[in-house]
């Protein structure tokens, strides 16, 4: 029995900066995204199994090493100075 897992990119939400107050450091626009993971076995007939995940990146985090390359790209472009 071999499961395999497919990860698709459902949506990308952009939230905007919020507001600082005057003297603290900006703060940056983040990101929700939410992706469909699907785990299917075709020896079994109780899957696929739809899971959704939910990541919320900041540019703060730094954390984009493990995202898809479109979100890299998506990311990259927004928070580019």
């Amino acid at each position: 029995m071999a499961i395999t897992k497919t990860q698709t990119i459902q949506r990308v939400e952009c939230y905007p900066a919020a507001h600082t107050e005057e003297g603290q450091e900006p703060t940056y626009p983040t990101l929700m995204v939410v992706y469909n993971e699907t785990f299917d076995d075709p020896k079994d007939d109780t899957l696929p199994v739809v899971a959704t995940k939910v990541v919320n990146l900041s540019k703060e985090d730094g954390n984009l090493e493990a995202q898809d390359d479109f979100v890299k790209t998506i990311a990259n472009a927004l928070w580019s100075e």
